[in-house]
């Protein structure tokens, strides 16, 4: 639990079987209740070294494989945290790539992540080579914990529910759990994270396994839910167990541009649309790699959106969208 560090300078030292990435300075501040913490997330990040892209720092030399260029924003922020929402390494994640790709990008602030499973980590057995990588970080093995960071309580879970043991509906170990949780936190304020999202206009569409687990959420009245998977970013209003507008709803954000790609879906791409629509969501950015930052303080929060854009000249890149809310 994070309750109280002193402010240090600190090396990250990233190691796997011997394997040694790029070391770097970065700042973790301490938090008691009444200060903020900066969170960085972003899911969906380090290309393969096979894409053709692989080598692009620009969007001339090929507009995806931006890992090092989202991950320099990341430390320059200088966050608390990193919360990763998944699919950390494609496409297949070895401890080759993992010490190639990942380990010299993202893999900087291994030390002060918190790795949320994805659907790429299971390309291999059992999520290895991603849980060997990360380590100690994962603080169970299901996929699923919690922890409080500063005023906040976050909140881990796994969406790969044909995979987890007991799945994601009411009932599974995982949801009973989720509600246990949220009935003991004495904490205001609850951020929540899994990869797949429950809502998405991207080319996945609204992901209905993970329903039960958003209506506890909703039923827990929790402010905040972060996803990847999508390569897009996209933020929805509060919303419902159905989707359906309700200012004691669950916000969700969807954070999959952290360097792999990034698209905007055609309608040949999205054929659950023919069938049900995701609800419409308040912001979306198909166009850009990048990340959110989140300022999590005693009673609310606020949000940003730094894009990786060609015309920014900024070193944290171009703020597209940003807002603060309070706590219910």
């Amino acid at each position: 639990m994070i309750t109280r560090w002193s402010r240090s300078r600190i090396m990250i030292a990233l190691g796997l079987a011997g394997l040694v990435g790029a070391a770097v300075v970065v700042t973790l501040v301490g938090r008691n209740r009444s200060e903020s913490v900066r969170i960085v997330a972003a899911g969906d990040m380090a290309c393969d070294p096979d894409d053709p892209n692989f080598l692009a720092h620009s969007d001339a030399e090929g507009d995806h494989c931006r890992q090092d260029d989202v991950s320099t924003i990341a430390l320059r922020l200088e966050p608390d945290l990193v919360l990763g929402l998944g699919d950390y390494q494609y496409e297949l994640p070895t401890a080759d790539a993992y010490r190639d790709v990942y380990a010299p990008s993202w893999g900087r602030l291994r030390a002060i992540t918190v790795p949320v499973f994805g659907n790429q980590e299971f390309k291999v057995r059992d999520a290895y080579p991603f849980t060997a990588y990360f380590g100690d970080r994962i603080r169970d093995e299901r996929g699923y914990w919690s922890q409080d960071v500063g005023a906040w309580h976050l909140i881990v879970l796994n969406s790969n529910c044909t995979i987890i043991a007991g799945g994601c509906a009411e009932g599974s170990p995982q949801q009973r759990w989720l509600a246990e949780d949220l009935a003991a936190t004495d904490r205001q304020c609850v951020l929540a994270s899994w990869h797949h999202p429950r809502w998405s206009n991207g080319i996945a569409g609204p992901d209905d396994r993970t329903a039960d687990l958003y209506a506890t959420l909703a039923a827990h009245r929790v402010e905040l839910l972060l996803s990847g998977h999508e390569a897009d970013y996209e933020r929805f209003g509060p919303l419902d167990p159905t989707g359906q507008p309700d200012p004691t709803g669950v916000r969700q954000v969807v954070v999959g541009v952290g360097g792999q790609a990034h698209y905007e879906p055609t309608e040949d791409d999205v054929p659950w649309r023919g069938s049900w629509g995701a609800p419409p969501s308040e912001f979306v950015d198909y166009a850009h790699h990048g990340l959110l930052a989140l300022e999590l303080a005693e009673g609310g929060w606020s949000w940003r959106f730094h894009a990786l854009a060609a015309e920014s000249t900024e070193r944290t890149g171009a703020v597209v969208d940003e807002g603060e809310e309070r706590c219910f």
